[in-house]
């Protein structure tokens, strides 16, 4: 490391002294990096939401650099120099390497974490002992929590009671007793989802109850009430399709609230904690299922081995295989992909009919398929997402270990998927900066440079199309669509298609062709992508355009232009089942025009051909202008132009070839006069 960083200065022009450090997790002393002339290490500064900061202490200059906020590298050096945005950002992704070896050992912790507490779970006869042990093991997984709480429906009394108490005096709330819909915890008990408060002081309820005063009173006395603590999460833990806890973690000192990557981590460690729920249960009451919960262990702990040491999905599917006793499929839903990549899907199925019937199924832990082979479908989800799926053979072929190795397999293969969808996700954020970069360059070797970074080959034509997802408000709904999108173009252009990326709501693509009929390919593509998308299986709103031909780099940005043009066109809204061509909206261009050069361009189109073909001084130019001038009428017209009537008519009829456009149709008619129009006045 140290090599590199000082192979990276030097060719960046920085001089001695400097010196890097790093500050991990939760440690409130920094660790060098880099420190040959032994500096003092810098004051932290805590600049939250800033990923790069600039300061002067001591008369050095600093450079913080904010990955996480668990994770942040300085920069320090005593040159008066100014460090330029490119060099910052050039730094910024250097080291961003060792944050993601950060993220990737302490998720290995976390896991072997998860592991752990499996074990000890499912070990015990006392369900009191499992609650309490869940609670330890989640505090040590999620590490900004600094208290937790177990809650059970009584049917007996018809409320939700605590059980368990970790970090807080289980004395002071064993007595409370919450009503379905009562705060956070019988909101999550009553709705099955997950509740995350980051600011509780400014909660307004909604369909969650307020607590009762006399659960307020029983609270004790440092937490009087919800409001006093600075986040919440209320996670329900589901048992064999039903409701059998809600576990309640508060944040009341640590200094990072609760986040959506804590319910993340939980929402795979409750899937875990379930299990161990049950296990917990059935071992209490039927002893003979203590061989099977062993072989559950030895399952999860070796899919959790090869998970950890990053062996791949098809290193697990293939153990998978072998503890099931038959060969399985491991479909990704988000790629289009299949793992043996030599497998074929069920007969009569493709990757959208069985997204369809896995989102069909919301719930179903397994599917039954329609097919002479009598194929199963083990879903992948995280959350409502659908990540992909398990096929094996009928389940009466399984024996219970393969049930196992099948029920474990898909919780550890859902946490694996979603770690490559987020560097994925970082990728398409990397290719729309560098896209951006291509589109506000002008100098032409660096735009040599970043066509050559971005995938972009040479070829006789370029195309710039975009098409954009509205009405789906689930952002990992709308990540997995965006993804699927991608997949779907790679599958049917992939051999036109030199870059294509999603950013926020939206898939922008560089198509390379060769002219018209490979145009013409690419359009029809994207025009069945969107007919497809239209017929209401959807729970989202497909919309599509596409730029002009270009022939250069340097024309990149107006095909790219153009696209978006035709996309948020109104002609877009009114068919959006069909691709929205830039060349093919006319004078409706001009409706979302954001300065005069699409004028220009408008009136060139309209006009440039004339200028072309007529090559006697603007004849039909002039012909054109005066026929509008005089409202059609062919007479006064031609006594303007001093030319017989059936001169002016075979004028008339030349412009027509030339433009491939009809004075006799309205729209034509239109498009003509308003170009006219602004002709004279241009």
């Amino acid at each position: 490391m140290d090599n590199s960083i000082a192979t990276l200065y030097n060719r960046m022009g920085f001089k001695l002294p400097y010196s890097v450090w790093r500050k991990t997790g939760e440690s409130s002393t920094l660790e060098a990096i880099v420190n040959r002339s032994e500096m003092t290490p810098p004051a932290m500064e805590n600049m939250r939401g800033t990923p790069i900061h600039t300061f002067q202490e001591n008369d050095e200059q600093k450079v913080q650099f904010t990955y996480a906020d668990d994770y942040r590298v300085f920069l320090v050096f005593t040159e008066n120099r100014v460090v330029g945005e490119d060099e910052l950002a050039v730094l910024f992704d250097f080291f961003y390497k060792g944050y993601a070896q950060f993220i990737d050992v302490t998720g290995r912790v976390k896991l072997a974490k998860i592991v752990d507490s499996i074990r000890y779970t499912t070990a015990s006869l006392n369900l009191e002992d499992v609650f309490c042990n869940i609670l330890t093991h989640t505090l040590e997984v999620i590490t900004n929590a600094d208290y937790g709480t177990l809650w059970l429906y009584d049917e007996t009394k018809k409320k939700i009671v605590c059980k368990a108490s970790q970090g807080y005096r289980y004395e002071e709330i064993r007595h409370m007793e919450f009503e379905l819909g009562e705060g956070p915890v019988g909101h999550a008990f009553e709705v099955g989802t997950p509740v995350l408060i980051t600011n509780p002081s400014d909660l307004k309820f909604g369909e969650v109850k307020h607590i009762s005063k006399e659960n307020k009173q029983r609270w004790g006395r440092r937490v009087e009430d919800i409001t006093n603590i600075r986040s919440v999460i209320a996670y329900p833990i589901v048992v064999e399709d039903r409701i059998e806890c809600v576990m309640y973690l508060g944040q009341m000192h640590s200094e990072h609230v609760l986040t959506d990557r804590d319910l993340w981590l939980l929402q795979i460690f409750t899937t875990q904690v379930g299990i161990a729920i049950r296990n917990a249960k059935q071992f209490a009451n039927i002893r003979e299922l203590n061989d099977a919960l062993v072989q559950r262990d030895v399952i999860h702990a070796r899919l959790t081995d090869l998970s950890v040491r990053n062996m791949g999905t098809e290193k697990m599917v293939e153990e998978l295989s072998q503890m099931a006793g038959q060969s399985l499929v491991f479909i990704d839903l988000l790629m289009n992909e299949m793992i043996p990549a030599m497998a074929i899907l069920p007969t009569g199925l493709s990757f959208s009919h069985l997204l369809q019937i896995i989102q069909k199924e919301s719930q179903a832990k397994s599917i039954e398929l329609n097919t002479k082979e009598g194929d199963v479908v083990y879903p992948i989800r995280s959350g409502s997402v659908v990540l992909g799926c398990l096929i094996a053979k009928s389940p009466q072929t399984l024996t219970r270990l393969g049930e196992v190795a099948l029920e474990q397999g898909s919780a550890v293969l859902a946490l694996e998927r979603v770690q490559k969808q987020n560097v994925l996700a970082f990728y398409y954020k990397n290719q729309q900066q560098l896209f951006d970069e291509l589109l506000y360059t002008n100098d032409p070797e660096l735009l040599n440079e970043k066509a050559e970074a971005l995938g972009i080959r040479n070829s006789e034509g370029f195309v710039v199309a975009m098409l954009q997802v509205t009405g789906c408000s689930d952002p990992q709904e709308l990540e997995a669509h965006i993804f699927r999108l991608i997949a779907e173009l790679r599958s049917a252009a992939g051999a036109l298609v030199q870059t294509v990326f999603g950013w926020q709501n939206k898939v922008i693509l560089l198509a390379g062709v060769t002219g018209t009929v490979e145009l013409g390919f690419f359009e029809r593509q994207l025009d069945e992508m969107l007919v497809y998308r239209a017929d209401g299986r959807n729970d989202y709103v497909l919309h599509g355009g596409i730029g002009s031909l270009i022939s250069s780099y340097s024309d990149i940005e107006r095909s790219y232009r153009e696209a978006e043009i035709a996309l948020t066109n109104p002609l877009a809204g009114k068919v959006n089942h069909k691709l929205v061509r830039y060349t093919d909206i006319g004078i409706s261009r001009l409706f979302t025009s954001r300065n005069t050069e699409e004028v220009s361009k408008f009136l060139s189109d309209v006009f440039q051909p004339l200028r072309e073909i007529d090559r006697s001084g603007g004849m039909l130019e002039q012909t054109l202008l005066v026929y509008f001038e005089k409202n059609r009428s062919a007479g006064e017209a031609a006594e303007t132009l001093h030319i017989h009537i059936n001169t002016l008519y075979q004028r008339l009829k030349k412009i027509e070839e030339v433009l491939g456009l009809s004075l006799k149709n309205a729209d034509d008619v239109l498009q003509l006069q308003l170009a006219c129009y602004l002709r004279q006045r241009a």
